[in-house]
């Protein structure tokens, strides 16, 4: 009889504590997201031609490329965010993919980050599931910040073969915008997975009527889909045989 008193109340604890445990555990579970709050907003306009020459008529025929710099001047480590928004065709209807969200970048104290052409397409991989392919991309980066920055533009251009023929600097001024971010939290994809669609769509003239090419690799290590490997793309100048650790490649079957 002792034994099974002694049992009893010890249930009866077990299921005390698991009351007052489980909103702890739940709460736990719970992952929020991360919040920057903002004082200073950055607009750089972006115009890139990833996986062919540009052939639309919006622009000159040609290859372009756009690098954005980002430095701290304070003395203290920092927070900022940012997100691309393409620059869809007047009238059109928005899609499901024409801001990307957030970003979170860490900057120390008189440090810089540089965010190429690579690193601006990722921000569109994947969302809801889906990555983009783009031929051509064009839109702002927007960043956030707590404190005054220096924000930079690189663009180069060039025609469909050869060596740059043309660069412009351009220093980027700051708006007042306070508000509270919250950053994404999308995960890169895995190798075969997600759904992935082009941007603009096959048939474009962006493509120049050829069949578009699904970019991979780099310093953003872009999957292929299942089937398809990632192999050096012959057309560009980055050998990874000397030393380019981060050349994009081209998916084939």
């Amino acid at each position: 009889m002792t034994q099974l008193r002694m049992i009893s109340v010890l249930t009866v604890l077990m299921g005390l504590g698991g009351l007052f445990m489980s909103p702890l555990s739940q709460a736990e579970q719970v992952k929020h997201a991360k919040t920057i709050k903002t004082e200073y907003q950055y607009s750089a306009k972006v115009v890139c031609s990833l996986l062919r020459p540009h052939q639309d008529g919006t622009l000159a025929q040609g290859t372009y490329r756009t690098a954005v710099n980002i430095h701290n001047p304070t003395g203290k480590r920092i927070s900022v965010a940012a997100k691309v928004a393409l620059a869809r065709q007047f009238g059109s209807e928005s899609g499901g993919f024409d801001v990307a969200p957030f970003k979170e970048v860490e900057l120390q104290p008189d440090g810089a980050v540089g965010i190429n052409f690579f690193d601006i397409a990722g921000y569109f991989c994947p969302i809801d599931g889906v990555c983009v392919d783009f031929a051509f991309l064009e839109g702002f980066l927007v960043v956030k910040s707590p404190v005054p920055l220096d924000v930079v533009g690189v663009y180069t251009a060039r025609h469909t073969d050869g060596d740059v023929e043309s660069i412009d600097v351009e220093a980027i001024e700051a708006r007042q915008v306070r508000e509270t971010v919250k950053i994404g939290t999308a995960e890169p994809t895995r190798a075969g997975g997600g759904k992935r669609v082009e941007y603009p769509r096959k048939g474009s003239s962006a493509y120049g009527g050829k069949e578009p090419r699904q970019m991979c690799g780099g310093i953003a290590e872009f999957p292929c889909p299942e089937g398809k490997k990632c192999v050096d793309d012959p057309s560009d100048d980055c050998d990874p045989a000397r030393g380019g650790a981060d050349c994009s490649g081209i998916c084939v079957k």
